[in-house]
């Protein structure tokens, strides 16, 4: 970004106490900031950010530069956990749902979930297994694998935040609804007027630690609202390495 040239960002105004600024997965720049504050002050603000700006929009295009559209067709590496399964598609079978049922029993099936015309997603020896009605339509598999994914990670969101309620328990707070589903330029937010917290289902792809790091993040604006040194300085009580851990969101 060349000295004097324009930053173009949307402003919006709500009651918060700092300046935040963020840039979506599209590149473009978001600012809150109160009404009180001068639009003066926050073009300074946000010029001051030059360098953050510049390097989040740079990684923001090298993601979108090596994302490539899922075919869901066997043998294509589908993101999990931080690393990768290898997909497995076949035709749906209702007759297979008691083999299934067995298998989860003894623990070699793991993340099943299915429906009642015998389609089911689960994990196993590595490998991702889809099986669809309809094995040939892309977008249908693409139903089944993002109703999939999101049971999952409202599966893990909610085992994780039952792991660390116990530290804001202790100050008050209720253990609140969660709530899942996809977002597109954030990984969760927080509502505590409403007691409620929204994961991103696509969370499933991140490492575990930096889904651990998203929920106790989400979890800590029931004591701090806002973004404020507090606030991070309260995270980092609870996971002193939070900083390496939300690295892994990129």
């Amino acid at each position: 970004m060349a000295a004097g040239e324009e930053i173009s960002y949307v402003l919006i105004r709500k009651n918060v106490k700092n300046i935040n600024l963020r840039v979506k997965r599209d590149g473009s720049v978001v600012v809150s900031a109160n009404p009180c504050v001068p639009k003066k002050y926050i073009d300074q603000f946000v010029c001051s950010k030059i360098s953050f700006i510049e390097k989040a929009q740079a990684r923001m295009q090298q993601n979108a530069k090596y994302s490539i559209k899922q075919q869901f067709i066997t043998g294509e590496q589908i993101p999990y956990l931080g690393s990768s399964l290898c997909l497995q598609v076949n035709k749906a079978d209702i007759r297979c749902v008691p083999d299934w049922m067995q298998q989860v029993q003894q623990g070699d099936i793991t993340d099943f979930s299915r429906n009642e015309r015998g389609e089911a997603v689960f994990c196993k020896d590595g490998y991702l297994y889809l099986y669809a009605a309809d094995d040939s339509n892309t977008e249908y598999k693409q139903q089944l694998y993002d109703t999939w994914q999101k049971i999952q990670t409202g599966r893990l969101c909610r085992q994780i935040s039952k792991q660390y309620y116990p530290v804001f328990e202790k100050l008050g707070v209720a253990f609140p609804e969660i709530k899942i589903r996809k977002m597109s330029s954030r990984w969760g937010s927080c509502v505590p007027g409403r007691q409620k917290i929204t994961f991103n289902s696509v969370l499933l792809e991140k490492p575990l630690e930096s889904i651990e790091y998203v929920v106790v993040h989400e979890f800590s604006h029931f004591i701090h609202p806002n973004h404020s040194q507090a606030f991070y300085r309260f995270v980092e009580e609870i996971l002193p390495d939070w900083k390496r851990r939300k690295e892994g969101l990129c």
